[in-house]
């Protein structure tokens, strides 16, 4: 299953790529599906990345995501979230920041996920879900991005 979220954001592509690029492992700073991450020192460095990858701590509990791809002149990244599941095997993800003009950027994230059997079965529910996780997040980002405050969902998701 392979599907494509995308948001615009009223913010330099620089300011967005040092958020979801550079800083990758800090989702949890902003990210109201992400209650706290840091850095995978296990993970190794892909293509120049600033490290392997992250741990992030989520209502399903710890998700280990690891770079696959990275390459920051493009401002692309791709990660593999290792994710037990009845579901689903395999989730990568690739984010791509876009420059439209100085002020302006547009963000796509493209997961692309390996369903079992019952994800098969479930799989309208799945990408409903999955889609709606998705752009929650980049409506987060977005949010960041443009105010340097945290979005309304994430600070809800602190208390």
């Amino acid at each position: 299953m392979k599907f494509s979220k995308e948001i615009t954001i009223n913010a330099s592509a620089e300011k967005v790529w040092n958020i979801i690029g550079l800083n990758f492992a800090d989702v949890g700073k902003w990210d109201g599906a992400v209650s706290k991450s840091i850095i995978n020192k296990q993970a190794t460095i892909v293509n120049g990345s600033p490290y392997g990858g992250r741990i992030c701590e989520t209502s399903f509990g710890k998700i280990s995501e690891k770079f696959t791809a990275y390459d920051e002149a493009g401002m692309t990244f791709s990660f593999q979230g290792d994710i037990k599941s009845p579901i689903f095997s395999n989730v990568i993800s690739t984010n791509t920041v876009v420059t439209i003009d100085e002020n302006t950027t547009k963000v796509i994230a493209t997961p692309n996920v390996d369903l079992k059997t019952l994800g098969f079965i479930m799989y309208p529910l799945i990408k409903a879900g999955l889609g709606s996780a998705v752009q929650k997040g980049l409506n987060d980002l977005k949010h960041y991005a443009e105010n340097d405050k945290l979005s309304p969902r994430k600070l809800a998701s602190q208390k």
